[in-house]
Protein backbone atom coordinates (compact mmCIF):
# COMPACT_ATOMS: atom_id res chain seq x y z
CA UNK A 1 0.00 0.00 0.00
CA UNK A 2 1.40 3.30 -0.84
CA UNK A 3 2.41 5.25 2.31
CA UNK A 4 2.06 8.38 0.72
CA UNK A 5 -2.27 7.90 0.48
CA UNK A 6 -4.29 8.06 3.40
CA UNK A 7 -7.99 6.13 4.26
CA UNK A 8 -10.63 7.77 5.94
CA UNK A 9 -13.51 5.56 6.00
CA UNK A 10 -16.87 7.33 7.03
CA UNK A 11 -19.68 4.88 8.45
CA UNK A 12 -22.73 5.11 10.37
CA UNK A 13 -24.45 3.03 12.84
CA UNK A 14 -27.36 2.69 10.84
CA UNK A 15 -28.71 2.72 7.05
CA UNK A 16 -29.32 6.59 5.85
CA UNK A 17 -28.18 8.72 8.59
CA UNK A 18 -26.13 11.05 6.11
CA UNK A 19 -22.82 9.38 5.41
CA UNK A 20 -22.69 10.67 1.44
CA UNK A 21 -24.08 14.22 2.22
CA UNK A 22 -20.95 14.53 4.70
CA UNK A 23 -18.04 13.00 2.25
CA UNK A 24 -19.55 15.16 -0.22
CA UNK A 25 -18.90 18.33 2.27
CA UNK A 26 -15.97 17.28 3.73
CA UNK A 27 -14.75 16.60 -0.37
CA UNK A 28 -15.06 20.40 -1.27
CA UNK A 29 -13.35 21.64 1.82
CA UNK A 30 -10.70 18.86 0.76
CA UNK A 31 -10.40 20.10 -2.59
CA UNK A 32 -11.07 23.66 -2.18
CA UNK A 33 -7.63 23.33 0.05
CA UNK A 34 -5.72 21.45 -2.99
CA UNK A 35 -6.12 18.16 -1.46
CA UNK A 36 -6.06 15.10 -4.35
CA UNK A 37 -9.11 12.70 -3.19
CA UNK A 38 -10.36 9.92 -3.87
CA UNK A 39 -13.91 7.98 -3.56
CA UNK A 40 -14.89 4.28 -3.03
CA UNK A 41 -17.82 2.15 -1.53
CA UNK A 42 -16.72 -1.38 -1.37
CA UNK A 43 -19.92 -2.27 -0.14
CA UNK A 44 -22.54 -1.41 -2.62
CA UNK A 45 -25.66 -1.19 -0.94
CA UNK A 46 -27.62 1.65 -3.30
CA UNK A 47 -27.81 -0.61 -6.31
CA UNK A 48 -29.35 0.79 -9.58
CA UNK A 49 -30.58 -2.85 -11.68
CA UNK A 50 -31.86 -0.81 -14.57
CA UNK A 51 -28.62 -0.98 -16.48
CA UNK A 52 -27.16 -4.63 -17.74
CA UNK A 53 -24.60 -4.54 -14.99
CA UNK A 54 -25.61 -3.68 -10.97
CA UNK A 55 -23.79 -0.07 -10.34
CA UNK A 56 -23.90 1.86 -7.22
CA UNK A 57 -26.25 4.80 -7.30
CA UNK A 58 -23.77 6.69 -4.76
CA UNK A 59 -20.44 6.13 -6.68
CA UNK A 60 -22.19 7.68 -9.67
CA UNK A 61 -23.50 10.74 -8.11
CA UNK A 62 -20.50 11.37 -5.84
CA UNK A 63 -18.05 11.10 -8.81
CA UNK A 64 -20.44 13.32 -10.67
CA UNK A 65 -21.06 15.71 -8.24
CA UNK A 66 -17.02 16.16 -7.08
CA UNK A 67 -16.07 15.82 -10.69
CA UNK A 68 -13.34 13.19 -10.22
CA UNK A 69 -11.69 11.45 -13.14
CA UNK A 70 -12.10 7.87 -13.52
CA UNK A 71 -8.55 7.27 -11.75
CA UNK A 72 -9.95 8.95 -8.52
CA UNK A 73 -12.71 6.62 -8.58
CA UNK A 74 -12.76 2.65 -6.63
CA UNK A 75 -13.91 0.02 -8.00
CA UNK A 76 -17.05 -1.75 -5.86
CA UNK A 77 -15.88 -4.65 -4.46
CA UNK A 78 -19.15 -6.32 -3.57
CA UNK A 79 -22.56 -5.98 -4.34
CA UNK A 80 -24.73 -6.26 -1.20
CA UNK A 81 -27.35 -7.74 -2.60
CA UNK A 82 -29.53 -11.41 -2.34
CA UNK A 83 -28.33 -12.78 -5.38
CA UNK A 84 -24.75 -12.51 -4.22
CA UNK A 85 -25.62 -13.02 -0.37
CA UNK A 86 -27.13 -16.50 -1.74
CA UNK A 87 -24.28 -17.77 -3.79
CA UNK A 88 -22.35 -17.47 -0.20
CA UNK A 89 -24.59 -18.76 1.59
CA UNK A 90 -24.57 -22.26 -0.83
CA UNK A 91 -20.73 -21.82 -1.53
CA UNK A 92 -20.64 -20.96 -4.88
CA UNK A 93 -18.72 -17.55 -3.88
CA UNK A 94 -15.28 -18.54 -2.17
CA UNK A 95 -13.82 -15.17 -3.31
CA UNK A 96 -11.09 -14.07 -0.53
CA UNK A 97 -12.17 -10.07 0.00
CA UNK A 98 -9.46 -9.56 2.69
CA UNK A 99 -7.45 -10.10 -0.27
CA UNK A 100 -9.29 -8.28 -2.75
CA UNK A 101 -9.22 -5.06 -0.72
CA UNK A 102 -5.41 -5.54 0.19
CA UNK A 103 -5.15 -5.45 -4.06
CA UNK A 104 -7.72 -2.49 -4.24
CA UNK A 105 -5.12 -0.44 -1.99
CA UNK A 106 -2.13 -1.20 -3.87
CA UNK A 107 -2.69 1.43 -6.38
CA UNK A 108 -2.04 5.16 -5.58
CA UNK A 109 -4.90 7.37 -5.46
CA UNK A 110 -4.12 10.92 -4.67
CA UNK A 111 -3.23 12.25 -0.69
CA UNK A 112 -6.42 11.00 0.49
CA UNK A 113 -8.93 8.18 0.08
CA UNK A 114 -12.44 9.06 1.22
CA UNK A 115 -14.70 5.74 1.77
CA UNK A 116 -18.16 4.93 2.28
CA UNK A 117 -19.35 2.34 4.72
CA UNK A 118 -22.30 0.26 4.43
CA UNK A 119 -25.58 0.90 6.34
CA UNK A 120 -24.18 -0.42 9.55
CA UNK A 121 -20.85 -1.62 11.09
CA UNK A 122 -21.78 -5.26 10.52
CA UNK A 123 -23.00 -4.92 7.02
CA UNK A 124 -20.52 -7.04 4.76
CA UNK A 125 -19.39 -9.61 7.46
CA UNK A 126 -20.17 -12.41 5.46
CA UNK A 127 -17.94 -11.41 2.91
CA UNK A 128 -15.11 -10.24 5.51
CA UNK A 129 -16.01 -6.44 4.80
CA UNK A 130 -17.64 -5.18 7.62
CA UNK A 131 -16.61 -1.44 8.52
CA UNK A 132 -14.16 -2.48 11.58
CA UNK A 133 -12.77 -4.86 8.75
CA UNK A 134 -12.04 -2.50 5.90
CA UNK A 135 -10.41 -0.42 9.16
CA UNK A 136 -7.91 -3.09 10.02
CA UNK A 137 -6.93 -4.07 6.48
CA UNK A 138 -6.51 -0.29 4.59
CA UNK A 139 -5.26 1.02 8.06
CA UNK A 140 -7.72 3.69 7.92
CA UNK A 141 -9.16 6.15 10.19
CA UNK A 142 -12.86 6.07 11.37
CA UNK A 143 -15.55 8.63 11.08
CA UNK A 144 -19.05 7.87 12.57
CA UNK A 145 -22.32 9.57 11.38
CA UNK A 146 -24.97 9.05 13.71
CA UNK A 147 -28.68 9.94 12.99
CA UNK A 148 -29.98 11.59 16.33
CA UNK A 149 -32.81 10.03 17.91
CA UNK A 150 -32.99 10.30 21.53
CA UNK A 151 -30.13 10.47 24.31
CA UNK A 152 -29.25 6.67 23.59
CA UNK A 153 -27.83 7.85 20.10
CA UNK A 154 -24.65 7.53 23.01
CA UNK A 155 -25.59 3.39 23.15
CA UNK A 156 -24.35 3.44 19.56
CA UNK A 157 -21.09 5.65 19.62
CA UNK A 158 -20.35 3.65 22.79
CA UNK A 159 -20.26 0.40 21.26
CA UNK A 160 -18.50 1.51 18.07
CA UNK A 161 -15.75 2.72 20.08
CA UNK A 162 -15.34 -0.27 21.66
CA UNK A 163 -15.16 -1.87 17.99
CA UNK A 164 -12.88 0.77 16.48
CA UNK A 165 -11.00 1.63 19.20
CA UNK A 166 -7.73 4.41 18.40
CA UNK A 167 -9.15 4.19 14.67
CA UNK A 168 -12.33 6.09 15.71
CA UNK A 169 -11.38 9.61 15.00
CA UNK A 170 -14.58 11.00 15.95
CA UNK A 171 -18.76 11.41 15.25
CA UNK A 172 -20.96 13.59 14.10
CA UNK A 173 -24.67 13.70 15.17
CA UNK A 174 -26.91 14.72 12.69
CA UNK A 175 -30.72 15.35 11.96
CA UNK A 176 -31.03 16.66 15.63
CA UNK A 177 -34.56 18.08 16.05
CA UNK A 178 -34.16 21.80 16.45
CA UNK A 179 -35.49 21.61 20.17
CA UNK A 180 -33.08 19.04 21.08
CA UNK A 181 -29.73 21.14 19.83
CA UNK A 182 -29.32 22.56 23.53
CA UNK A 183 -29.45 18.46 24.80
CA UNK A 184 -26.64 17.58 22.65
CA UNK A 185 -24.40 20.09 23.04
CA UNK A 186 -24.69 20.82 26.75
CA UNK A 187 -24.74 17.15 27.43
CA UNK A 188 -24.45 14.40 25.06
CA UNK A 189 -21.36 16.28 23.52
CA UNK A 190 -19.34 16.34 26.81
CA UNK A 191 -20.38 13.11 27.96
CA UNK A 192 -18.92 11.35 24.84
CA UNK A 193 -16.07 12.88 24.74
CA UNK A 194 -14.99 12.33 28.65
CA UNK A 195 -15.22 8.58 26.89
CA UNK A 196 -12.98 9.23 24.42
CA UNK A 197 -15.02 9.81 21.10
CA UNK A 198 -14.80 13.30 20.23
CA UNK A 199 -17.89 14.85 18.71
CA UNK A 200 -16.74 16.80 15.38
CA UNK A 201 -19.78 18.16 14.48
CA UNK A 202 -23.59 18.51 15.77
CA UNK A 203 -26.00 19.19 12.88
CA UNK A 204 -29.64 20.38 13.22
CA UNK A 205 -32.44 18.51 10.97
CA UNK A 206 -32.69 20.69 7.73
CA UNK A 207 -36.08 19.84 5.83
CA UNK A 208 -34.47 20.53 2.40
CA UNK A 209 -31.87 18.13 2.87
CA UNK A 210 -34.70 16.16 3.79
CA UNK A 211 -36.75 16.67 0.77
CA UNK A 212 -36.55 14.80 -2.74
CA UNK A 213 -37.01 16.20 -6.33
CA UNK A 214 -40.48 15.74 -7.89
CA UNK A 215 -38.13 14.24 -11.04
CA UNK A 216 -36.58 11.85 -8.66
CA UNK A 217 -40.41 10.85 -7.54
CA UNK A 218 -40.95 10.05 -10.98
CA UNK A 219 -37.87 8.05 -11.41
CA UNK A 220 -37.68 6.35 -8.46
CA UNK A 221 -41.35 5.34 -9.02
CA UNK A 222 -41.60 4.53 -12.62
CA UNK A 223 -44.37 7.27 -12.65
CA UNK A 224 -46.09 8.98 -15.61
CA UNK A 225 -46.44 12.84 -15.18
CA UNK A 226 -49.86 14.17 -16.20
CA UNK A 227 -48.97 17.89 -15.72
CA UNK A 228 -46.50 20.48 -15.58
CA UNK A 229 -43.55 18.49 -16.64
CA UNK A 230 -41.43 21.36 -16.46
CA UNK A 231 -41.45 21.79 -12.63
CA UNK A 232 -39.83 18.64 -11.93
CA UNK A 233 -37.37 20.45 -10.05
CA UNK A 234 -39.46 21.66 -7.59
CA UNK A 235 -38.90 20.03 -4.18
CA UNK A 236 -40.87 17.95 -2.30
CA UNK A 237 -40.28 18.10 1.79
CA UNK A 238 -43.10 15.86 3.14
CA UNK A 239 -44.79 12.75 1.53
CA UNK A 240 -48.17 11.17 2.53
CA UNK A 241 -49.03 7.38 1.20
CA UNK A 242 -51.84 6.02 2.12
CA UNK A 243 -55.08 3.89 0.55
CA UNK A 244 -57.91 6.57 -0.43
CA UNK A 245 -61.52 6.36 -1.80
CA UNK A 246 -62.24 7.89 -5.42
CA UNK A 247 -64.20 11.07 -3.61
CA UNK A 248 -60.92 11.89 -0.90
CA UNK A 249 -58.29 11.37 -3.67
CA UNK A 250 -59.60 13.88 -6.05
CA UNK A 251 -59.42 16.19 -3.64
CA UNK A 252 -56.10 15.54 -2.38
CA UNK A 253 -54.68 15.26 -6.43
CA UNK A 254 -56.24 18.70 -7.36
CA UNK A 255 -55.25 20.17 -4.40
CA UNK A 256 -51.46 18.72 -5.25
CA UNK A 257 -51.91 19.99 -9.49
CA UNK A 258 -53.06 23.48 -8.05
CA UNK A 259 -49.77 23.67 -6.16
CA UNK A 260 -47.53 22.45 -8.96
CA UNK A 261 -49.14 24.87 -11.11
Amino acid sequence: MPQSTKYLLVGSLEAYSGKSAIILGMAHCLQEQGIDIAYGKPVGTCLNESQADLTEEDIQFIAQTLQLSADRILPMLLPLDQPTIARRFNGLDTIDYTQRLHSYAETSMGNLVLLEGAGTLAEGRLFDLSLPQIAQTLNASVVLVSRFHSALVVDGLLAAKQQLGDRLMGALINDIPHDQVDLVNSQIKPFLEQQGIEVLASLPRNDLLRSVSVGELVHQLGAEVLCRADRLDLMVESLKIGAMNVNSALGYFVKGAIWLW
